[in-house]
C-alpha cells in the first residue's frame, strides 16, 4: 500500500511514497522518482540515473536491512526547481552506506565478485549520501542537483586532447611514420648496401690496374736497362695512367733491390725507393698487400702488387719485384655518389605531406561527428537553443539534421503541446536512422549459419548487433546494449559502431578488440552512460570462435549431441565507464575460446529479450529461453528464429515494449575435418582445372605448396576420401557446466553450504546416479564463476538469495 503527499512550503514541494519491502514493488519507487525528477525539471538522463541510484538503494534495504522479512520503505522526497533531496526510511539492521568505501578494483577484477559496486554506483550517480540511525530508524539520505547547461557556441567548446579527432590524427600519424620509417629504413640499407658495391668496384679496378702494370712490367725487370725500349714504354704508360686519375697518388714498378725502375715522378726514376710504415689492411695469399699511409698530407691506401716469373726448371713462380699503387682515399670516395642524404629529404617531406593528409582528412570526417556528440550531449542536458551545425559525410549530416529538427520540434511542443504528434514523427525518423545503421545482410562464412532477430521498441532504443569483416576466413559478431534510450543512445550506438569497425580488422583478439572500443568512445561519453556488449569471432579456417563479453549477458551454447545446454559468460567491465585506473578495463576482460561440434548453435541476446513484458507485467524470463533453445535448438538459426520471435509475441501478446529485442544464432554445420578437405579441394582443382600456378594457389589459400603436392598424391591413391586427414581431429569437450548440472550444485549449495568442491561433487554422483563425472576442479571452477567458492559467500548466498523451497532444496544423502 502506498501514500502520497505533497506540501508546498515556499519553493519546496514534498512528496511522500510507502511500500513493503518486497523486490516486485519496486517499479512503484521507479516511476515515483521518475515523477518528483520530472518536476524538479531534471533532463531524461539525470532522471534514468537518479531512478537507477534510488532503486539500487532500495533493492539494499529490501536484501540487507529486513534479511527478506516483512517491513516497509518510506521513500520522502523534497523537490526544489533543478534538486531533489531524497530519504529512504527503513527500520531493519543498520546498514551504514556512508561508511563503505569504494570497492578495491585491483581486488575486483583479480577475484571476479560482483558484490560492493552497488553502492559504489550510488555514490557516483548522487551529488551526496548520508546515512544516520534515529530512534530505531534507519535513514539514507540521497540528493541530486541538476547540471546546468551552456548554451554557447558548442564547436568551440570540443577539447582537442583526449577527442576523437586527437586519437584519429594520432594513430593514423603514428601509423604513418611506421610505414615512412620502414620505407626509409629499406631504401637506406640498400642504397648502403649499393655505395659499398662502388666502393669496392673502384679499389677492385685500382688493382687490376696494378696487375696490368705488373704484367707489362716483366720484360723491364728481367732486364732492366735505362732508356730502354721497355723502360719508356713503361714510364709512358705509367704517367698516362696516375695523369688521367686524380685519386692515383703514385705508381711506380720497383726490383727487388728497392730500384725504382718505372714510375711516373720521372725525377725519382733509378733512385731508392723509400718505403712508408703504415697500417696493413689486407694480406692476400698471392703477395698484394694493402695497406693505409699518408702521402702528402692525405690518407692514401698502397697496393703493393708482385711481379713473378715461372722457373723453367723448377716450374716455380719467382718475385722480380713490385708494383706500388697510391690511391687518395678521399678522392676515390669523393667520386662516388651518395643518394642517402637526398632520399632523406624526399621521406621527410613525404612523411610531412602524409601528416597534412591525415590532419585534412581526420577534420572532415571525423570533426563533424564529435561535434555531433556534443551537441546531442547539450540537447540531452535541456539546451534546446543550441543547433547542431555539421558538414561532412551526409549519414552524419542527416543525422544532425534529425537532431535539429526535433530540438525545434521539443521547443514548439513546450509552447503549444499540440506539436507532440508532429515531435513523435520526427523520432520515427531517428529510429529509422538508427536501424539504417543495422547490418542489411546476412554474412557468409563458411562452416557457419547466421541469423538474427531485431525488434525495435516503441522508441528509439539502444541495442546493436553488426557483423564486421575481421580478414580472409574469419568474421566477427557484435551484440550490445546501450544504457538509456532515445537520440542519445542512438549517437552512442553510432559512435560504438564506427569504433568496433575501425578496431577490429585484422585483430584475432576478442578482448583486445573491446579494449580499444572501450578507449575510442569512454571520453566522448556521457557521464552515466554505459554499454554491455558481446563480442564474437569466428574462424572459419582453424573452426575457433574466440569471444569477450563488456558486462553483457551470458552467451548460451547448445550442443546439438546431447542437447545440453550452457552459459559462456567471460568477466568484463561494461563499455564507457569511467575507471579510476585506465587498465583496468583491459585486465578485467577475460577472453575465452571453444571449439564447436557440428549442429551445435550460439545464441547471443540483449536483455530485452528475458525482460520482454506481457500485459500483466510478468517477464518472458531465462527459464523461458533456455527451454525453448532445449526444444528448437535442432533447427536451421532462421527456423529457430522463427520460433523465438513466435514465442515473445505468444508471450507478451502484442504489449508494448520499453526495450529493444536482439539476438544472433550461430550454427556449426561443418566439421573441422570437413573444412579443411574443402580448403584442399578447392586448391587441387584451381590448379587443375582453374590452370593456376601451384605458388599461385597455394598463395590465394594460404596454405604451402606440399600441401598441394601431398594431398594430390593422397586423391590419386584414394579419391577424394584422400582429403581428409588420416586420423580425424577429436572433439574436444566443454570443461564447464551445462545449466542442468548447474542447477544441481546450487541445490546442493542450499542445502549444504559447508560443502567444498569435492563434497558437493560427491553429492552430486550420489543423487544422479549416473551421468556426465563432474571433476573437483570442474565444481571449484563453476564455483569461481559463480562467486560461490568460498564458505561464507556460500552462506551468504543461501541468507540472501532462496531460489529454490526448502523441501526442494533439501538433500537426503544415499
Amino acid at each position: 500500500m502506498g501514500t502520497g503527499s505533497g506540501i508546498d512550503q515556499k519553493n519546496v514541494r514534498i512528496r511522500e511514497l510507502t511500500i513493503p519491502a518486497d523486490e516486485s514493488q519496486l517499479s512503484r519507487v521507479r516511476e515515483f522518482v521518475a515523477t518528483v525528477c520530472t518536476e524538479a525539471g531534471f533532463t531524461a538522463g539525470e532522471v534514468n540515473n537518479t531512478k537507477l541510484a534510488v532503486d539500487e538503494a532500495c533493492t539494499n534495504i529490501i536484501k540487507h536491512a529486513y534479511d527478506d522479512s516483512n517491513g516497509r520503505i518510506r521513500v520522502r522526497a523534497s523537490v526544489s526547481p533543478g534538486a531533489v533531496d531524497f530519504s529512504l526510511i527503513d527500520r531493519g539492521k543498520r546498514f551504514d552506506f556512508a561508511a563503505v568505501e569504494d570497492p578495491d578494483l585491483e581486488h575486483y577484477v583479480e577475484t571476479g565478485r560482483k558484490g560492493g559496486l552497488g553502492v559504489f554506483l550510488i555514490n557516483r550517480l548522487m551529488d551526496r549520501v548520508e546515512y544516520r540511525t534515529v530512534h530505531g530508524s534507519n535513514e539514507l539520505l540521497l540528493s541530486k542537483t541538476s547540471l546546468a547547461v551552456a548554451s554557447g557556441a558548442i564547436a568551440s567548446r570540443i577539447s582537442w586532447r583526449g577527442s576523437l579527432r586527437y586519437r584519429f590524427t594520432l594513430r593514423a600519424s603514428l601509423g604513418l611514420f611506421v610505414i615512412i620509417a620502414s620505407i626509409w629504413g629499406y631504401i637506406f640499407v640498400g642504397q648502403t648496401e649499393g655505395i659499398k658495391e662502388q666502393r669496392t668496384t673502384h679499389w677492385m679496378e685500382k688493382r687490376r690496374l696494378a696487375e696490368d702494370v705488373a704484367n707489362k712490367s716483366r720484360a723491364l725487370l728481367l732486364n732492366p736497362q735505362m732508356y730502354s725500349i721497355e723502360q719508356t714504354t713503361l714510364t709512358a704508360f705509367i704517367a698516362r695512367m696516375v695523369d688521367g686519375n686524380e685519386d692515383l697518388a703514385y705508381l711506380r714498378v720497383v726490383d727487388l733491390d728497392d730500384g725504382i725502375l718505372s714510375s711516373a715522378n720521372i725525377d725519382e726514376i733509378f733512385t731508392k725507393f723509400s718505403k712508408k710504415d703504415g697500417h696493413v689492411l689486407l694480406e692476400e695469399g698471392n703477395g698484394v698487400r694493402w695497406m693505409q699511409i699518408e702521402f702528402n698530407g692525405e690518407v692514401t691506401r698502397d697496393i703493393r702488387f708482385p711481379v713473378q716469373v715461372r722457373n723453367q726448371d723448377t716450374g716455380r713462380l719467382i718475385a722480380v719485384g713490385n708494383v706500388y699503387v697510391g690511391v687518395y682515399e678521399h678522392a676515390m670516395y669523393r667520386a662516388i655518389t651518395d643518394p642517402r642524404p637526398l632520399t632523406t629529404v624526399i621521406i621527410l617531406i613525404s612523411f610531412l605531406a602524409g601528416i597534412l593528409l591525415i590532419v585534412t582528412l581526420v577534420t572532415v570526417f571525423v570533426k563533424p561527428l564529435q561535434v555531433l556528440t556534443e551537441g546531442v550531449r547539450a540537447i540531452g542536458q535541456g539546451s534546446l537553443d543550441s543547433k547542431i551545425d555539421v558538414g561532412g559525410p551526409a549519414e552524419i549530416g542527416a543525422i544532425a539534421t534529425v537532431f535539429n529538427d526535433i530540438t525545434k520540434k521539443f521547443r514548439e511542443a513546450q509552447v503549444n503541446l499540440l506539436e507532440q504528434e508532429k515531435l513523435q514523427k520526427e523520432i520515427e525518423v531517428a529510429k529509422q536512422i538508427q536501424q539504417s545503421l543495422l547490418p542489411r545482410d546476412y554474412p557468409a562464412v563458411s562452416g557457419y549459419d547466421i541469423a538474427p532477430y531485431y525488434q525495435a521498441a516503441k522508441d528509439v532504443g539502444g541495442d546493436y548487433y553488426d557483423f564486421v569483416h575481421v580478414d580472409e576466413g574469419a568474421l566477427g559478431v557484435v551484440v550490445a546494449d546501450v544504457s538509456g534510450k532515445g537520440v542519445p543512445g542512438s549517437l552512442v550506438m553510432t559512435m560504438i559502431r564506427t569504433a568496433l569497425r575501425m578496431e577490429a580488422r585484422g585483430n584475432k583478439n576478442a578482448s583486445d578488440v573491446m579494449g580499444r572500443v572501450n578507449a575510442f568512445v569512454t571520453d566522448d561519453m556521457k557521464k552515466g552512460m554505459f554499454v554491455t556488449m558481446f563480442y564474437v569471432i569466428l574462424d572459419s579456417k582453424n573452426r575457433t570462435i574466440s569471444y569477450a563479453s563488456a558486462g553483457h549477458n551470458p552467451m548460451i551454447l547448445y550442443r546439438g549431441e546431447g542437447r545440453e545446454i550452457y552459459f559462456l559468460n567471460p568477466k568484463g567491465f561494461p563499455v564507457g565507464i569511467s575507471l579510476p585506473d585506465a587498465s583496468l578495463f583491459n585486465r578485467s576482460i577475460g577472453l575465452e575460446k571453444i571449439k564447436l561440434k557440428k549442429d551445435d548453435m550460439l545464441v547471443i541476446y540483449t536483455d530485452g529479450v528475458t525482460e520482454a513484458m506481457n500485459e500483466k507485467r510478468e517477464q518472458y524470463g531465462e527459464e523461458r529461453l533456455v527451454q525453448l533453445i532445449e526444444e528448437n535448438g535442432h533447427f536451421h538459426p532462421t527456423k529457430f528464429i522463427e520460433e523465438l520471435e513466435k514465442s515473445i509475441k505468444a508471450f507478451t501478446g502484442g504489449y508494448a515494449q520499453n526495450d529493444d529485442i536482439t539476438v544472433v544464432a550461430i550454427k556449426e554445420k561443418l566439421g573441422a575435418d570437413d573444412v579443411l578437405a574443402g580448403i584442399r579441394k578447392k586448391l587441387i582443382q584451381l590448379v587443375e582445372v582453374g590452370g593456376m600456378s601451384v605458388r599461385a594457389a597455394c598463395k590465394k589459400m594460404n596454405v604451402s605448396p606440399t600441401t598441394y603436392y601431398r594431398y594430390k598424391k593422397r586423391v590419386a591413391l584414394l579419391g577424394e576420401r584422400g582429403l581428409k586427414n588420416k586420423i580425424l581431429r577429436e572433439d574436444t569437450d566443454l570443461k564447464m557446466m551445462t545449466v542442468e548440472e548447474r542447477k544441481a550444485i546450487l541445490k546442493i549449495i542450499v542445502a549444504h553450504p559447508d560443502f567444498g568442491a569435492k563434497r558437493i561433487s560427491e553429492a552430486y554422483h550420489r543423487r544422479t546416479n549416473g551421468g556426465r563425472q563432474l571433476t573437483e576442479r570442474m565444481v571449484y571452477d563453476e564455483l569461481k564463476r559463480l562467486d560461490l567458492n568460498t564458505k561464507e559467500r556460500r552462506h551468504d548466498y543461501v541468507r540472501r538469495i532462496p531460489l529454490f523451497d526448502q523441501e526442494e532444496a533439501l538433500l537426503k544423502d544415499s
